[in-house]
């Protein structure tokens, strides 16, 4: 199962949160998590709708006590709505997801019937182009609604959209097009993995194996950019960033599954590898890294911390190596400590705009909060505790206790700061 959406696209039941008390030792708080993640839904992100314009605003200044308009935090947003709706079962945030989906569709994809990229998605700083990376999470939201409502449009949406990543392949693979030059630039982000997953989606809904072969060309083509130290610098061939790396780890475990053949797993052990190399105490990685190991600047992304996080999870659930189930959890540390909780030692823990809410960088340089970095947080949180919670009890207690011996990870406290 290849979705990325939600708990449920693995096969994954909601956690019952009492059977995960082998945890507790390593801060894994069944129902603390189940909590932060419906509080980061209910009193965070709903608090962003914009019912007048049926989408979500963008990013929250907190300091200014302001929003910015709606852009492309609808593109991530509506996936913690239907997280959250196959957890819950409120279907005022399916419609709110399909709501955020049409204002998408009217005002960011290109959709004039002579251009020669229809179904693109425009960025939002600059109109003139549209990527890869945005679109294939269009096709992803858009199947992701289409499997939860049944609605034909969205299946067409989504291929009308998949149409724009098959070109961008032809133009080797290029990241994004400009619309007002009508050109293809092979510089930009090089989020194949973001294409693969949305192809195998695309491929498990319909059944139809020419999505799985568009899949296995982009994964054949991701193998090529590996680099020597088993990392991948795909912002203009040169920079690793943590918002490029979930999704290429999770596609090369998707093929390796779907196929069975080794050289996908290979690329995906020795990219979280590399990950478990450079992650930090605290489990974070740094945002950007250069292809010669230099730290760009010392920030973190906090909510691409959760989507690694859950990509590591994949990794051990195809290989069984407790390595990965220890990077996850040291990741998930971290990301539970960047949401803003009543008493906590963030700034403005007392700000209505900020509690429960999930910091755009640390340090905290704008004081920003977005709808897609707290998505990827309650996703983050749902994902690791029903992974747990699936595994037989006497695995959970097994492994639990090599995350406390072997890898360090035992704590004093067993609730969250």
């Amino acid at each position: 199962m290849y979705g990325i959406i939600s708990p449920r696209d693995w096969g994954l039941a909601p956690a019952d949160v009492q059977s995960l008390g082998a945890w507790l030792h390593l801060g894994v708080v069944g129902d603390e998590w189940e909590e932060r993640g419906r509080k980061a839904t209910y009193e965070w992100l709903l608090r962003n709708w914009r019912e007048e314009m049926g989408a979500f605003a963008g990013h929250c200044r907190i300091a200014e006590g302001c929003f910015e308009q709606p852009q492309l935090t609808n593109l991530i947003a509506p996936w913690q709505c239907m997280a959250a709706y196959d957890r819950y079962g409120d279907s005022d945030l399916l419609q709110k997801a399909v709501r955020a989906a049409d204002w998408l569709h009217a005002h960011m994809v290109e959709t004039h019937p002579m251009s020669v990229v229809v179904g693109a998605v425009r960025d939002s700083w600059c109109p003139d182009e549209v990527w890869t990376k945005f679109t294939a999470e269009y096709v992803v939201l858009n199947l992701g609604l289409y499997v939860r409502t049944r609605n034909e449009e969205f299946m067409r949406r989504a291929v009308q959209s998949v149409r724009f990543l098959m070109q961008a392949e032809l133009h080797d693979h290029a990241p994004k097009f400009n619309l007002k030059e009508q050109r293809w630039s092979p510089r930009g982000w090089q989020s194949f993995g973001r294409i693969i997953e949305a192809y195998l989606y695309l491929y498990e809904v319909t059944d139809n194996n020419r999505w799985l072969g568009r899949a296995l060309a982009w994964g054949e083509y991701g193998i090529s950019l590996q680099a020597p130290d088993s990392s991948f610098y795909l912002i203009n061939h040169e920079y690793y960033n943590t918002d490029l790396a979930a999704d290429e780890l999770r596609a090369f475990v998707y093929l390796y599954e779907q196929t069975g053949l080794p050289q996908f797993l290979w690329a995906a052990q020795r990219f979280a590898d590399w990950h478990l190399q450079t992650q930090r105490d605290d489990g974070a990685w740094l945002l950007t890294v250069d292809r010669f190991g230099n730290p760009v600047s010392e920030y973190v992304g906090p909510g691409d911390i959760p989507n690694i996080a859950v990509a590591l999870l994949r990794v051990h659930k195809a290989t069984g190596e407790p390595r990965y189930l220890a990077g996850a959890l040291k990741a998930m540390r971290y990301a539970v400590s960047q949401q803003v909780v009543p008493g906590s030692s963030h700034p403005y823990a007392d700000n209505e705009h900020a509690l429960w809410g999930y910091w755009s960088w640390d340090p905290y340089y704008d004081y920003t909060m977005s709808g897609d970095q707290v998505t990827h947080f309650a996703r983050g949180l749902w994902f690791t505790i029903d992974y747990l919670a699936s595994l037989p009890a006497e695995q959970q207690a097994a492994l639990a206790k090599t995350m406390g011996e072997e890898f360090g990870l035992a704590v004093t406290s067993e609730r969250s700061g």
